[in-house]
């Protein structure tokens, strides 16, 4: 009898950016993920570098949906608390996400633009629009 050494799991390659901009306080800001799911698009994004502790407020964020013009929010749950995360401790009415020196992936629901909508920009403040980003379906 012989044995054989098990094959390693393969690990995925990470997502690769669909566009990286410069943020706050020498940070840089990539877009990973612009995907709907029936009637919820989730935007993902990664945050690295920058000096020092800055806050990103949740409701400083939007979506614009380019075919309407529309500007969405992010989705909230029944007590009022954003679909985001990782969020900062503090007040509903008052959240963001608290970003370091390491790297950080957070992400952000928002309602779905219509189906003939290809593409929505990102705004999020201190960062470049993410202009005319394709929609994934």
């Amino acid at each position: 009898r012989t044995d054989v050494a098990a094959s390693p799991t393969p690990v995925p390659a990470p997502q690769a950016a669909i566009r990286t901009e410069p943020g706050p306080q020498g940070s840089q800001v990539a877009l990973n993920k612009v995907a709907v799911t029936g009637d919820v698009m989730t935007v993902q994004l990664s945050y690295t570098g920058g000096t020092g502790s800055q806050y990103l407020k949740v409701d400083d964020i939007s979506v614009i949906d380019d075919a309407s013009a529309r500007q969405l929010g992010v989705l909230k749950d029944a007590s009022g608390k954003p679909l985001a995360a990782p969020l900062s401790s503090g007040s509903k009415d008052n959240l963001s996400f608290a970003l370091g020196r390491s790297p950080q992936i957070v992400w952000l629901k928002f309602p779905a633009p219509p189906a003939t909508s290809k593409t929505v920009s990102i705004n999020l403040p201190g960062v470049v629009p993410f202009d005319g980003v394709p929609v994934t379906r």
